[in-house]
Parts: C-alpha cells; sequence; structure tokens
C-alpha cells in the first residue's frame, strides 16, 4: 500500500456529531471535524491518513457505499483510496501558492459515502517548510553618498522577503567586512525584517572613491536559507582640496630685449577634487609686483606665462 513515515504526519481530531430526519428520506449527516496536520511538498502519492480507520467505518464496504472526496480548492490536491480508505497527496501542494501572505493555511474536505449517506468533515493544515530562500526586491543597489556626511548617518537599503513563514522568513542580515559601513537590523511593525546602513568614519573620495558592499539576507530555518545583494557607494566629491603647484618655487632666466610673446614658462597645477570643483583659473596674486604684472602675461586658463613688456637688463633684474 502507499506508506509514508508518520513523523510527517500529525493528526488531531474532534467530533461534534449531530443527526437529523429530512422530509420521509433519512440523511444522516455527520457534524465531526477532523484536523490532520502535514507538511507542503509531500511527494505525490504519499499517506496522509486511514480515513476508514480514523471515522470508524468498515473498509470492506467502502466501494459499496461509493466513497468520494469533495476538496474545496481550485485543484485536487487529495484523494481517497477507495479500496483501502487511505487520503493520499493526488498533487503536490505548495503553501506559499495555496496560502500566499497567510501565516497559517488550511485545506477544507468533505469526505462523503451513500446508503445512508454521511459527510464526514475535515481540515488540513498545510505547515510551512524552508523551500524559499530570502530575495531582495533590488539586488543590486547604488547609493551617492557625499565625503562631507559625518559619521553614524543612516541609509536605507532594500529589505529582502521571503514567502515562507514564521521561523523560515527572513531572520537577520550580514555586511561583508568593512572599514567604513556597518548595518543595524530593524524590526517592522508586522515582524519583518530589514537593515539600516551606517556610516562608521568619514569618506575621503581622494583616497577611495568607490565602495563595494553585500548585503546577506538570512532566514531562521534549518538548515538556513539566505539572498544577496550588491551595495556600491560612490562618494561625492566636496571642494575639500586645494590646487597645488609641481614646485613651490620656480627660477627661470630670460635673455634681455625677448620678444613679446615669447614663452617663459608653463605652470601646471593639479587638483584632487573632481567635476567643476577640479577646475583651475590661474591668476597672480596680491603679492605680485605691477611690474611684473605689467611686463608678463599670465594666462587665466592654461597657466602659460609670456612676455608682454620691454625686458631690460639695466632697468629690471628680477621680477618675483
Amino acid at each position: 500500500g502507499l506508506k509514508m513515515e508518520e513523523s510527517f504526519i500529525h493528526k488531531s481530531w474532534t467530533r461534534y456529531v449531530l443527526s437529523f430526519l429530512l422530509s420521509a428520506v433519512t440523511l444522516n449527516v455527520t457534524f465531526a471535524v477532523t484536523h490532520y496536520s502535514l507538511p507542503e511538498e509531500l511527494e505525490e502519492g504519499s499517506v496522509v491518513a486511514n480515513l476508514a480507520s480514523d471515522l470508524g467505518l468498515d473498509v470492506k464496504t467502502l466501494m459499496e457505499r461509493k466513497m468520494r472526496l469533495e476538496i474545496i480548492a481550485t485543484r485536487k490536491y487529495l484523494d481517497v483510496n477507495k479500496e483501502t480508505g487511505e487520503l493520499y497527496i493526488a498533487e503536490k501542494i505548495d503553501r506559499e501558492s495555496l496560502c500566499s501572505a497567510k501565516t497559517s493555511c488550511f485545506l477544507k474536505l468533505e469526505a462523503i459515502i451513500e446508503t445512508p449517506k454521511r459527510i464526514f468533515y475535515i481540515e488540513l493544515e498545510i505547515l510551512d517548510i524552508n523551500d524559499n530562500a530570502p530575495h531582495f526586491r533590488r539586488d543590486v543597489i547604488d547609493l551617492d553618498i557625499s565625503e562631507a556626511t559625518q559619521a553614524g548617518e543612516r541609509f536605507s537599503v532594500s529589505n529582502a522577503v521571503d514567502p515562507d513563514v514564521g521561523s523560515n522568513s527572513v531572520k537577520t542580515y550580514h555586511l561583508s567586512e568593512s572599514d567604513f559601513f556597518t548595518i543595524e537590523v530593524q524590526t517592522g511593525r508586522d515582524g519583518s525584517k530589514f537593515a539600516d546602513l551606517i556610516l562608521k568614519r568619514g569618506l575621503n573620495r581622494e583616497q577611495q572613491a568607490v565602495h563595494h558592499l553585500l548585503l546577506t539576507a538570512v532566514d531562521g530555518g534549518s538548515p538556513p536559507r539566505s539572498g544577496t545583494a550588491s551595495i556600491t557607494v560612490h562618494v561625492l566629491d566636496t571642494n575639500d582640496n586645494a590646487p597645488s603647484f609641481e614646485q613651490e618655487s620656480y627660477e627661470v632666466s630670460l635673455m634681455e630685449n625677448s620678444p613679446i610673446g615669447s614663452r617663459v614658462i608653463d605652470l601646471n597645477a593639479t587638483d584632487l577634487d573632481e567635476g567643476s570643483n577640479s577646475d583651475l583659473i590661474y591668476s597672480y596674486s596680491i603679492y605680485t609686483s605691477e611690474k611684473a604684472q605689467d611686463t608678463f602675461n599670465l594666462n587665466p586658463t592654461t597657466g602659460e606665462i609670456t612676455v608682454k613688456g620691454v625686458l631690460n637688463y639695466e632697468d629690471f633684474r628680477i621680477y618675483d
């Protein structure tokens, strides 16, 4: 016969019996609710219970009394063996498909026999197994964080969901090792778990412009299942660096009477910031004499200094 391990099946049943007569026809209706519980995803053919034995019916008369099963569902997940009275799985039951987003899941059945007619009410609880792993609504997360952001600042990231319920749902989160970020696991009003990303120390775009993190959601099943999301933090620039020249001072020798437009030197300054924060404009400082400014032209865009006035060794030998 069809068998399954008894450890999978938990049967508890209570019976309330009421009989009454309808017209001239004797209709024996038994208001008895028999309860069974079984895990989802049992293989087709797995025996749930022996209805004949549990309901006190004579196995020898089941065929003659036309025992049949009515199930209140869109699909016929279970059936009864009319020869043995065994209730068995006709189609594998996926609890998440049958009872999506519900913490409890029940199937209601009616076992019917004729001559005389009796109806037995059966309630089947479908227990969750950890057959789903957590998954993130967005498994690739991009965050833009300014390097001016203070330590302790929190950032929301996508939470993970798990179709399983109870201890098989999302239990906690883990973050890959990072010197700059950590997480704090929070619990919502509905019991769902989510993680806040927290900045542990100040960022420096010039030292590290991008941080790659891995967020892992873990459920409470045994063994536990997990899902991951990658977090990419782009550090936004602030104007925290001043331009700098290759040298602190330059010395250039020129022949007197050098032609107007002659190149004196190409200055090259750099700025570690990016974007508009790294755009440079060259200009004379307030300490540059008017004589030097009148004699030499400084290109504000390129930093090139060229001769603008007449150079005469006897008149002026050093320009700062």
